[in-house]
């Protein structure tokens, strides 16, 4: 019998010292850290993704859309930032 759970998303923070460190897309207080050792992925900072456990075992999916659309948010927050000085 397989299980899953259902998916949540998360945006990849940071990798820190072999972990892998989400927080909860859109309400950024909740935070999720997995062994890089327990993804099959190749993630990078930023990567907005759906994590869901199958069969006890992460699975994650990377929302592409989703990193775009964050991507040119921070930019467009960076590039207003810039233009204050």
């Amino acid at each position: 019998m397989r299980t899953m759970t259902k998916g949540q998303r998360y945006t990849l923070d940071r990798i820190d010292d072999g972990f892998y460190v989400f927080l909860y897309y859109e309400n950024e207080q909740k935070e999720l850290v997995i062994p890089v050792t327990e993804l099959s992925a190749e993630l990078t900072e930023g990567d907005v993704v759906e994590l869901f456990i199958e069969d006890a075992h992460y699975k994650v999916r990377i929302l592409q859309e989703e990193t775009k659309d964050l991507q040119k948010k921070v930019e467009n927050l960076l590039e207003k930032l810039k233009n204050k000085k």
